[in-house]
């Protein structure tokens, strides 16, 4: 199976509709295929999100009745020239129905309201393993001098032996911070996914800094991520979450990790921080 089949067959296979076969050939091509495996997951995700928010409010049967009636009393009163010129394209008891089915359809989906708010929708970060919402929690724990780094150094660039060391399984940015007083870095990892956590004391100001890698980030199941933030990675590597006023958050991605910010300086003083790319 190539990209452009596994596209054709992803959305069957998310609502479980495509054969075993093909399932099977779609699953073995998204094993080798990272890009088609961001596609599909970004698909789900969309349709996840409609299901979830989407209430579907059915045409209450007064109405439908309402219409038949209506539409019955409108073809009974035809002249005769309309309705024999209407019957000779359509039979009266093939329009009827057709008529109102469609009008009833209209009125189905006239009715339908949501719940979503489009832009919450998409930044939302509540669930325990979204790595934004860990970010903020990590950082308020390293301000309550509850989390301690592993190693604290005044060099930034030794945390890269002590990384190497850790086998994290993919390259840690190390972001050379200016007019940093100390930097220290520690690694763990939770339910499989490897994880980065950097540490930088600038003057009053702390920032924080957490890694995993990418396929983990944007493919994997054991974490997640804001579908707004997905697409601004997958687009031009960087996204800066609008949710939280009172601690800034922004994301990077590099060629094997995306990387958490957050601190309580401003946002523009900490994107003026950040290496661009």
């Amino acid at each position: 199976m190539d990209c452009k089949e596994a596209q054709q067959f992803a959305g069957d296979a998310i609502d479980g509709s495509l054969p075993n076969g093909l399932e099977e050939e779609l699953q073995a091509h998204l094993d080798k295929c990272k890009p088609c495996r961001g596609e599909v997951v970004l698909e789900k995700l969309s349709k996840d999100m409609v299901r979830q928010n989407v209430k579907q409010i059915p045409t209450p049967r007064n109405i439908r009745s309402s219409i038949l009636k209506s539409l019955r009393l409108e073809f009974e009163q035809l002249e005769p020239d309309q309705e024999s010129w209407l019957a000779s394209l359509f039979p009266l008891r093939v329009v009827t129905p057709a008529l109102a089915a469609g009008i009833v359809t209209t009125l189905f989906f006239l009715m339908v309201s949501t719940r979503v708010d489009p832009l919450y929708q998409m930044t939302a970060h509540s669930s325990s393993n979204d790595i934004i919402h860990q970010s903020f929690a990590n950082f308020a724990l390293l301000q309550a001098g509850i989390m301690l780094p592993a190693m604290v150094t005044t060099v930034p660039e030794s945390m890269g032996d002590f990384f190497r060391k850790s086998d994290l399984q993919f390259g840690v940015d190390i972001p050379k911070l200016r007019n940093c007083d100390w930097s220290g870095g520690s690694a763990s990892e939770c339910s499989g996914v490897k994880r980065a956590h950097l540490f930088f004391k600038i003057g009053s100001e702390s920032v924080y800094v957490f890694e995993v890698s990418d396929d983990d980030a944007l493919y994997g199941t054991q974490i997640s991520l804001p579908l707004a933030a997905k697409r601004a990675l997958a687009q031009s590597g960087w996204y800066t979450d609008p949710s939280h006023p009172d601690c800034n958050v922004i994301l990077w991605k590099t060629e094997e990790a995306v990387c958490v910010a957050v601190s309580t300086m401003k946002k523009e003083q900490l994107l003026a921080l950040l290496p661009t790319r």
